[in-house]
């Protein structure tokens, strides 16, 4: 029954993450969210620029560097 709710949601909920991630960089903070195509959690940052971490001692360690999303 969830599975099935969250596939009829799943565009209402994509939309919802996009805003999040556009009021993060209006803010100016940088928005975390996981992108199972890069592999795990990525930082975007106000600039556009993002980065796929891992989080070590609850710091955020850059894994490598992912060009901006389309």
């Amino acid at each position: 029954m969830i599975i099935e709710q969250w596939r009829r949601n799943q565009a209402k909920l994509r939309q919802a993450g996009r805003i999040a991630v556009e009021e993060a960089r209006c803010a100016g903070a940088p928005a975390y969210y996981h992108d199972p195509r890069e592999g795990g959690v990525v930082r975007e940052l106000p600039d556009g620029s993002r980065h796929l971490v891992e989080f070590i001692n609850g710091e955020d360690v850059v894994v490598r560097e992912i060009g901006p999303r389309l």
